[in-house]
């Protein structure tokens, strides 16, 4: 995952409504590193549409609370036959 990814509920979630409810839509706005105490590896925050900030499992301990929901850049388009 990459800062400015969209997100959404992944098969690990178990946070309730944090996201303001299924099908809700976050943006990744910080990656975990190795040693730090409040996001650490493998865990992102996301920042919600509904306003909430909170970090989340994306391997971290085996567990994925997220999934992508869009990753494609503004403006690419694609060539279909």
């Amino acid at each position: 995952m990459e800062v400015g990814m969209r997100v959404t509920r992944g098969v690990d979630w178990k946070w309730g409504n944090q996201d303001d409810g299924e099908g809700h839509v976050g943006t990744v706005v910080e990656i975990g590193r190795q040693g730090s105490t409040t996001t650490p590896d493998k865990t992102v925050v996301v920042q919600w549409d509904s306003g909430t900030r909170t970090n989340y499992r994306t391997g971290y301990q085996g567990s994925f609370d997220l999934l992508l929901y869009d990753n494609a850049q503004i403006g690419d388009s694609l060539n279909c036959p």
